[in-house]
């Protein structure tokens, strides 16, 4: 070794702490959480709600203050204000939501997934202690950038402090978000809605649904295996939207619809058009067996909740059926009335929510067994108090990417 160079050799836990230090703590956070997950056997859960989710980020904010200005010169303040910190705590949520890509998030039977809350890693204790990790890290550097304010610093300020409030609100959020569904009934107000436990919930407001409504496509043909009573293959082509007078072609057999009724009902051994309620569609179809020119004429309808459905059967091996229609589009013609008598009208559709006094009403199922004549509309309402400062720290954060872009440029041109 020359003698110009200096070799310095530092023992573990020697200030200042580096990545290996950085990776011990946090590795000791997540191990302590998966503890807490199996002695607690996951019935601990950090879910708080207003106004005590208000109060403990305002706690955490006095915290993270009473840290920086009283201790900022303590070897852990100092360790939690650098790179090597926040580094590691990314490292360690990007493996958890690894594992939480990998693991589903639903109820396991597996005793080691359930025990560790595999299943549930975004309220796993590992989880939110290496997040916490982060979060004062974020928040001590934005106040030491505030502190020691320049003004090529706004950009950084900006992305940090957005970060740290869309992380910060959608942990706490989590108390305070409402996902209900509504059952209701044509000429009928409804204003009990039941959450995921099918715990009934009353609303501020009642919904009154005028009309249902559903727009469906005809319905399709399909030639059926008698035995294993499963589609039969087509080369790929295997359903047809049934259309007056087309013509299909299913492997030896030639179709003709020659008569197609949306709504019908059987009258003697035929179909006729009918509007009432559960009225299927019916189909009057010519099969000409292309090899041996046979031709099976006759009728198929696939039924509903009021009329059986009826085949046509070519021989011992095939027979065509009629699939049920699928709905194109279905909407709910609703008044939201408030407590004070206020009528707000206006009409849900699929992916089309509504907002109203701080919920989304979205457009969610109906009775499919009615179908179309369904008097039945399923209505989902999410609130979230809590998105409107999610929202600001993504713009921040955007703002931010701007500013330092702009800076970046005007630095280069300079």
């Amino acid at each position: 070794m020359s003698n110009n160079t200096t070799q310095i050799r530092r023992n573990l836990w020697d200030a200042p702490w580096g990545y290996v230090e950085s990776f011990f703590i946090g590795i000791g956070l997540m191990l302590t959480g998966f503890f807490l997950e199996i002695s607690s056997s996951g019935s601990l859960d950090f879910t708080v709600s207003y106004p005590y989710n208000l109060y403990f980020l305002l706690g955490y904010v006095g915290f993270l203050l009473i840290l920086y200005f009283g201790f900022r010169n303590t070897q852990v303040v100092r360790w939690l204000t650098k790179v090597p910190a926040s580094i590691s705590s990314i490292v360690l949520i990007t493996f958890l939501v690894m594992i939480m890509g990998i693991v589903p998030q639903i109820p396991s039977e597996n005793n080691i997934i359930t025990n560790l809350g595999l299943n549930k890693i975004t309220s796993n204790w590992a989880f939110l202690l290496v997040l916490f990790q982060f979060l004062t890290c974020l928040g001590l550097i934005t106040i030491k950038r505030i502190v020691q304010f320049k003004t090529e610093n706004i950009g950084f300020i900006l992305n940090h402090l957005g970060l740290f409030l869309a992380l910060v609100a959608g942990m706490l959020g989590t108390g305070d978000l409402q996902r209900l569904s509504l059952n209701t009934f044509e000429n009928k107000h409804s204003w009990v809605a039941t959450d995921i436990n099918n715990k009934e919930v009353e609303l501020p407001f009642a919904v009154y649904l005028n009309e249902f409504l559903i727009e469906e496509y005809n319905p399709k043909l399909a030639l059926i295996d008698n035995v294993s009573g499963e589609v039969v293959e087509n080369d790929g082509k295997n359903l047809y939207l049934i259309n007056k007078d087309e013509d299909y072609i299913y492997k030896n057999y030639q179709v003709n619809v020659e008569k197609f009724h949306t709504s019908s009902g059987r009258i003697g051994d035929r179909y006729m058009p009918v509007s009432d309620i559960g009225s299927p569609p019916s189909a009057y179809l010519s099969v000409k067996n292309i090899e041996n020119d046979s031709i099976v004429k006759g009728w198929i309808s696939c039924g509903s909740f009021a009329h059986p459905y009826q085949s046509l059967k070519l021989d011992s091996k095939y027979s065509f059926v009629m699939t049920i229609p699928e709905a194109k589009k279905f909407s709910s013609d609703i008044d939201i009335v408030s407590k004070e008598g206020d009528k707000t009208k206006t009409v849900l559709e699929v992916n089309k929510p509504y907002k109203y006094n701080g919920w989304k009403l979205y457009q969610l199922s109906y009775n499919e067994k009615m179908g179309k004549w369904s008097k039945l509309s399923v209505i989902e309402l999410v609130r979230d108090p809590w998105l409107p400062v999610i929202y600001t720290g993504i713009f921040m954060m955007i703002a931010g990417a701007f500013y330092m872009f702009w800076v970046g440029n005007k630095i280069t041109k300079n």
